[in-house]
């Protein structure tokens, strides 16, 4: 299969060769552009637990401080995994999304042995902060990145869809989604999207294709990098 991939620059090289390792062939055409925050070295002090929701919240935290000893709570596996490659000590993986770290925060964590250490970007839900803190904690929502959309798709991605020959597009959050149908329209190739497959990581991305429409949408199982893979079939 020829697979539109959407994901930032770093990220999407390292799907695409899982792609090519399954036999696939991906295209690049980033949705969005990650920029990290410079500044001094972290505080940490009364920090009890880090928490991230994306591999880029790791990124962005690996290159504002040395520290490694304080544990980090991710949001799922390929989080996780780029949390222990870049040296944290201690890293809990809650398998699944927001709603399953706050669970797993909550029952892992004692409010009364320190605040916690929330990294985002510059668009969080405030679920995990609103949990978490009705459950008692004292949780420091800390933005270290932000994101921005491409203007375009990526000149080999306009002449895949244009030539009707890409297979399916994967889409990794709605913001993503969102920028990708705008990219589409504006390169008005809609009617070419409705020869592929979309591949979602969360029904809230499938929603954020509309009006695009797709010969078929899949969601995958769990809101990760594998499941995502599974979609393919």
């Amino acid at each position: 299969m020829r697979i539109l991939v959407t994901r930032p620059a770093a990220e999407a090289e390292r799907l695409a060769q899982r792609l090519r390792d399954l036999g696939h062939e991906p295209i690049l055409s980033p949705a969005m552009d990650i920029h990290f925050e410079n500044g001094p070295e972290l505080p940490f002090g009364g920090v009890q637990v880090i928490l991230v929701t994306s591999a880029n919240a790791v990124r962005a935290l690996a290159r504002r401080t040395e520290q490694r000893e304080i544990p980090v709570f991710a949001v799922g596996p390929q989080t996780a995994e780029v949390a222990r490659a870049a040296g944290f000590a201690i890293v809990q993986n809650a398998n699944g999304d927001s709603n399953a770290l706050a669970r797993k925060v909550a029952d892992r964590v004692s409010p009364c042995a320190g605040k916690l250490l929330y990294v985002t970007g510059d668009i969080s839900s405030g679920f995990i902060r609103n949990e978490l803190s009705q459950a008692g904690f004292h949780i420091e929502v800390l933005q270290l990145y932000r994101m921005s959309e491409r203007v375009a798709l990526s000149e080999a991605a306009m002449a895949a869809l244009d030539s009707g020959t890409v297979d399916a597009v994967m889409l990794f959050s709605p913001r993503s989604a969102r920028a990708f149908v705008q990219h589409v329209v504006r390169a008005g190739l809609q009617n070419q999207c409705e020869k592929l497959g979309a591949l979602c990581i969360s029904p809230a991305v499938a929603e954020a294709l509309d009006p695009l429409r797709f010969a078929k949408v899949r969601v995958a199982a769990h809101p990760n990098r594998d499941s995502m893979l599974d979609t393919l079939g």
